[in-house]
């Protein structure tokens, strides 16, 4: 990668970078005030991988898009199958236009689908807009997600609207929580009977990762609070265009083969409440795409400044 390859977007609160030729990826997002970085540094360079390469062999940081699937599966019968993590993150984006907006698309090669991006500052909130175009004649089957994986320091909170008391257990490592049950948010019981509070990140352990979906009915945000910066991410969405927002919790377990691994969290505003399509199809949450039409959706960052939890709890409860 050289500076040549890296779009920016600024203004006086927010520094953006993007990276077409490497996925699209978001590969920055910084505080102008603070000059902290909140995206999780790449673990390894950027790369060229195989069509079918496992997400372990990325840079394994940064905001990447996943469609039409998280998990790889084999998807219906008739069907190419997905890789890992899906195809767009592999992919070189076509740059449809950069100048006060950063305007990105790519087609995914397991499915017939074009995804834009147009990518813009509006004070202290980073807008994505999303347009999904079916380019066949046949109905498609989908499910996006956002992969923003975020830095983390002892101490931050994960903070989701009241609503929330309950969520879904898609992956925890050493099976901590058992895969497809409920556990209660923030305080769960592990399988030993000890309660852990999943709302808190803690030191990195390089055991503990956690993926997990909450369900966005009332309100539909999540958010990160850095303690020390005194200074916080709220993700803000369309419930019913996004009606979960998954959630991975990485404390140095992943990726396994790797010296270098992942301290992050990441919030995903996403269509479905797992990660395979294949299991999505099954619970009745992917989506269905008609041949030609098109599907579109936002995600708002805002990066907020609060001198304390507290204070910062307060403004996201007033959240619609």
């Amino acid at each position: 990668m050289s500076e040549q390859d890296v779009l920016w977007l600024r203004n006086d609160v927010l520094r953006v970078a993007l990276l077409p030729t490497f996925g699209g990826k978001i590969t920055s997002l910084r505080s102008v005030r603070t000059g902290e970085e909140f995206l999780l540094p790449p673990l390894g360079g950027y790369h060229r991988v195989t069509p079918f390469a496992n997400f372990s062999e990325s840079d394994g940081g940064g905001f990447d898009e996943c469609l039409p699937s998280v998990a790889a599966c084999e998807g219906s019968p008739g069907q190419d199958p997905v890789p890992d993590h899906g195809d767009l993150w592999r992919l070189n984006w076509h740059v449809e236009s950069q100048h006060d907006a950063v305007t990105l698309s790519a087609e995914a090669e397991s499915r017939p689908l074009r995804l834009t991006r147009r990518a813009h500052l509006q004070g202290a909130s980073l807008l994505l807009d999303y347009d999904l175009l079916n380019l066949s004649d046949s109905t498609t089957s989908w499910l996006w997600s956002a992969h923003p994986l975020l830095r983390v320091q002892p101490g931050d909170r994960i903070v989701l609207p009241k609503s929330v008391d309950q969520v879904s257990v898609e992956y925890s490592a050493g099976d901590l929580f058992p895969r497809n049950t409920l556990i209660s948010w923030p305080t769960a019981k592990s399988t030993s009977g000890l309660m852990t509070d999943l709302s808190r990140v803690g030191e990195k352990d390089g055991v503990t990762a956690h993926k997990i979906f909450a369900p966005m009915e009332m309100s539909a945000w999540g958010a990160l609070y850095r303690t020390k910066l005194a200074q916080g991410l709220v993700f803000r969405f369309d419930q019913t265009a996004l009606p979960f927002l998954g959630i991975w919790i990485c404390s140095g377990a992943w990726p396994k083969e790797r010296q270098n691994r992942q301290y992050t969290v990441a919030l995903e505003p996403t269509t479905s409440n797992v990660d395979s399509l294949t299991d999505a199809e099954s619970n009745g949450t992917a989506r269905n795409l008609a041949p030609r039409d098109r599907c579109q959706w936002r995600v708002e960052i805002q990066l907020v400044e609060a001198s304390s939890f507290a204070e910062f709890e307060s403004f996201c409860s007033q959240l619609p």
